[in-house]
């Protein structure tokens, strides 16, 4: 599968964490550097867990004599830390494949994603690339031992002849690939590394209409994988939400990701997906400011939302369940008054108030399965869209499409207040 223009992704010495809300959580966040890797499983979308070190080693021969242009099949050796060869049997499946390889060149502009067969002799596995640049290839196997239970990735190297090509810093939040438009955005225009943040792609046919025929590609609608600058970290995410259950459904033209970027500077991003049964890679580039850069800006602009309306001050979270669901229904109403009374500019606010109110909502709450558990914060991540979209039509002055975003935001509190009624926990008090 080999990358041909553009496509999104995340990263590996902690870079991004993400999760899924589905029944199977596959989240990676992992440190590259000397072959060494990680990976959570986090009950919660957004949660950020620790990095597991690597216990499989990996090699790839031959690793040098490539060329560029020209097909060439590899053979990948895996085994324990010790040299015990690491077969199919050692290896759990995660999403359809037991062995994903992320390959990219120095420049980060061929990439492929491939699966490798199984070799002749116990811990071999074979695939073939055809290389479109020169230089020395990063490649990281993405693995879930048996032993282990936990993701790691594996890192070698191999040598495509020629002088290598520069990284092209491009920094882009839309790309078109083969007709399609791919468009990234993020929930604050400029962000930083150190905390979670959400992210959105969506799909534009080239009919110039919203495209949601996406196929199923390895039990998800689009996988993301990224690369830091120098390549030391990677990550390998999927949307958030219901995972396809049949080859038959369709996806898109929206998909919301969680994301956690550890460190600052310049990532490239990869979008996978698949249309019309041919894979599509969708490239983005982002700038990410440091952590402390944040830590300071946020120290400035702590009375202002996210689009730098004026505050009074920010939002006191209840002390009860209770309380905090009682608080953001009054937002609900402030909203449904600013409307009818054509006051669209107050929209934001309330609608900020109530996204942060229940976003305190997953620390309050004890006694959810870990499916209420994904189910709840995959709400919460829609109401923190939605209330972005209320402030964005409110602002407009779009009364019809603010109306019909906030009929939403309801729905999905009348959703959330169903799972969470009555099961404060206990080091938050009881909910009355």
């Amino acid at each position: 599968m080999k990358f041909r223009k553009h496509h999104l992704a995340i990263l590996a010495t902690t870079l991004l964490a993400a999760s899924i809300a589905s029944a199977q959580p596959h989240d990676h966040d992992a440190p590259a550097a000397g072959g060494s890797a990680g990976h959570s499983h986090s009950k919660m979308p957004g949660m950020q867990m620790e990095s597991s070190p690597a216990t499989i080693s990996a090699r790839v021969a031959p690793a040098t004599g490539l060329k560029v242009g020209e097909p060439a099949t590899l053979t990948l050796t895996l085994t324990t830390l010790s040299g015990v060869p690491i077969t199919h049997a050692d290896l759990q499946v995660a999403h359809t494949a037991k062995v994903h390889l992320l390959i990219v060149d120095p420049s980060l502009s061929d990439y492929h994603h491939e699966h490798p067969k199984v070799g002749a002799t116990p811990g071999t596995y074979t695939f073939t690339i055809t290389p479109t640049k020169a230089g020395e290839y990063k490649l990281f196997a993405d693995l879930l031992p048996t032993v282990t239970g936990k993701q790691e990735y594996s890192a070698t190297t191999f040598t495509v002849e020629g002088a290598p090509s520069s990284i092209e810093k491009t920094v882009n939040k839309s790309t078109i690939v083969n007709g399609y438009k791919f468009d990234l955005k993020f929930e604050e225009e400029k962000f930083s590394a150190g905390h979670p943040h959400m992210a959105w792609v969506t799909v534009t046919g080239p009919d110039g209409k919203p495209f949601d025929k996406l196929e199923p590609v390895m039990g998800a609608f689009a996988h993301v994988v990224g690369f830091s600058e120098d390549r030391s970290e990677i990550a390998h995410i999927h949307p958030t939400g219901r995972e396809p259950q049949s080859s038959d459904e369709r996806g898109g033209p929206g998909m919301e990701f969680h994301t956690d970027f550890k460190t600052g500077g310049y990532k490239k991003l990869f979008v996978q997906v698949q249309i019309d049964g041919k894979q599509v890679f969708a490239p983005f580039g982002v700038d990410v400011m440091p952590a402390k850069a944040h830590a300071a800006a946020k120290a400035v602009t702590t009375k202002t939302d996210d689009h730098g309306h004026g505050h009074a001050a920010e939002v006191a979270i209840p002390a009860t369940l209770d309380a905090l669901l009682s608080e953001v229904d009054k937002r609900v109403t402030a909203m449904d008054a600013a409307i009818t009374g054509n006051k669209l500019a107050k929209v934001h606010s309330e609608a900020f108030a109530a996204r942060d109110l229940i976003a305190a909502i997953p620390k309050m709450v004890g006694s959810l399965s870990d499916g209420d558990s994904k189910a709840l914060s995959a709400s919460v991540a829609r109401i923190r869209q939605q209330a972005g979209l209320l402030d964005k039509f409110g602002d407009a002055g779009d009364a019809a499409q603010t109306k019909a975003v906030l009929a939403k935001f309801k729905a999905e509190i009348a959703a959330i207040r169903k799972m969470v009624e009555g099961k404060q926990s206990a080091a938050h008090g009881h909910a009355h």
